[in-house]
């Protein structure tokens, strides 16, 4: 990989949330990680890089089979990339099926922010949310 292409960055950085690496993600992360994500009711949750880490760690992606296929990438100015997501899981009987448009400003080979913009973000609650029980 070449550490300084902020595509792939990106896109390493997307391999290793479908991994559930958190050490991976870490690395490819700026200490000063700023994460935007939608909400099912509208709005944006803001994460730092320990906060959005630990969201990833809660949805246990391990146990759900979970892929993610990056149909478009789109190198938008010098450090700054859009990815489509095609997200895919099943666990518990359930499955998703969603899409989500990530935007990554890339610096120094650190992704310093990421926009993520989901299509069904409330299918995306209720399924990370599900137990076994």
């Amino acid at each position: 990989m070449d550490e300084s292409d902020p595509v792939e960055v990106t896109l390493a950085f997307v391999r290793a949330a479908q991994d559930g690496d958190l050490a991976a993600m870490r690395s490819l992360m700026a200490d000063s990680f700023q994460g935007h994500v939608t909400t099912a009711d509208a709005g944006v949750r803001q994460a730092d890089r320990e906060q959005y880490l630990a969201s990833i760690e809660a949805m246990d992606v391990r146990s759900a089979n979970l892929r993610l296929e990056t149909p478009n990438v789109l190198r938008m100015d010098p450090g700054r990339v859009l990815v489509m997501v095609e997200v895919r899981a099943e666990r518990f009987g359930h499955t998703l099926h969603n899409f989500s448009a990530q935007l990554a400003q890339v610096a120094d080979g650190r992704i310093t922010e990421l926009w993520m913009v989901e299509a069904l973000p409330a299918e995306s609650d209720a399924f990370w949310s599900r137990s076994a029980t």
